[in-house]
């Protein structure tokens, strides 16, 4: 039998180590001056300056390395890693137009959460995941990654809302790892656990209709049908072999005959052996004979 770890529903993942964000702050230079002169950046952010000018022009920015000559309508800039106040200039004009102040402050640590309301699903269900940043702003994205086993990785974005909180509806097929990207920071892995979808109908007066939806054909493996005896539980009765149906792999079925007495409840079991790696065990609803 498979090991099965499953967070509590609702619980918030555990956060992996908050990343801080790089961004870059645009600069243009033209005729009358340098527009903005004075800028706050968090460390690791680059400045990057335009010369709109029809002048070569340069950038010369006091204790740091950063030392630029721009030519008409060429962009380059500066990456400042270190927190600090620090004064610029333009070595080819003496107006004080064409200076100003880098503020650098130290980065800011951001970090997501992400919860999920189920941590099982039966197949076709749905499953809302949810978190919130760091920042606590809206208007900002999120990167939901999803990893069903066997398949190739999806990645949704999700703008966030009042709060910094987002929420994304997913619909896991098979087992299926999440995880979150904010600004480089990582949240916690999450897994959904899902089961196949069982049916059982009644259609006759003693026959039943086993139906099994999944993402692959189970045709070939072995549900069992039981039934409820008072003061003990579910009972075997037999074993039921699972059957292909024309033009679906996705569907697996069986008539089953059985002659308990009237007013039996079955119900149809699989136990994760014959679910598949992809799966856990799961069950069908209960019927009365």
């Amino acid at each position: 039998m498979k090991t099965i770890v499953i967070a509590l529903a609702g619980a918030v993942a555990l956060l992996a180590t908050a990343a801080a964000i790089a961004e870059t702050k645009n600069v243009e230079i033209n005729n009358s001056g340098i527009t903005p002169k004075d800028m706050t950046v968090e460390a690791g952010s680059t400045v990057s300056w335009t010369n709109a000018d029809t002048s070569q022009h340069g950038i010369k920015v006091d204790n740091t390395t950063c030392n630029l000559l721009l030519q008409p309508q060429q962009t380059s800039g500066c990456t400042f890693d270190t927190a600090g106040t620090f004064k610029y200039d333009d070595p080819t004009s003496t107006n004080a137009n064409f200076g100003g102040t880098i503020a650098v402050a130290a980065a800011a640590q951001r970090s997501v959460t992400l919860a999920a309301n189920r941590n099982v699903a039966i197949f076709g269900d749905s499953v809302t995941l949810s978190g919130t940043t760091s920042s606590k702003t809206a208007g900002e994205t999120v990167t939901v990654i999803a990893r069903p086993a066997g398949e190739p990785a999806a990645r949704i974005d999700v703008t966030t809302a009042t709060g910094g909180a987002w929420s994304l509806r997913v619909q896991p097929r098979v087992h299926t790892e999440y995880q979150v990207q904010y600004a480089g920071a990582l949240s916690g892995k999450l897994v959904v656990n899902v089961r196949p979808r069982i049916t059982l109908q009644k259609v006759g007066a003693d026959k039943f209709l086993v139906v099994v939806l999944s993402n692959k054909t189970l045709a070939g493996k072995t549900a069992q049908l039981t039934r409820f005896v008072p003061g003990t539980g579910w009972a075997p009765v037999g074993d039921v072999l699972l059957t292909s149906i024309t033009r679906t792999d996705s569907v697996a079925v069986k008539t089953v005959t059985t002659l308990v007495p009237r007013g039996t409840k079955l119900r149809v079991v699989m136990s994760d052996d014959q679910t598949g790696a992809d799966y856990i065990d799961a069950h069908s609803n209960f019927v009365v004979k």
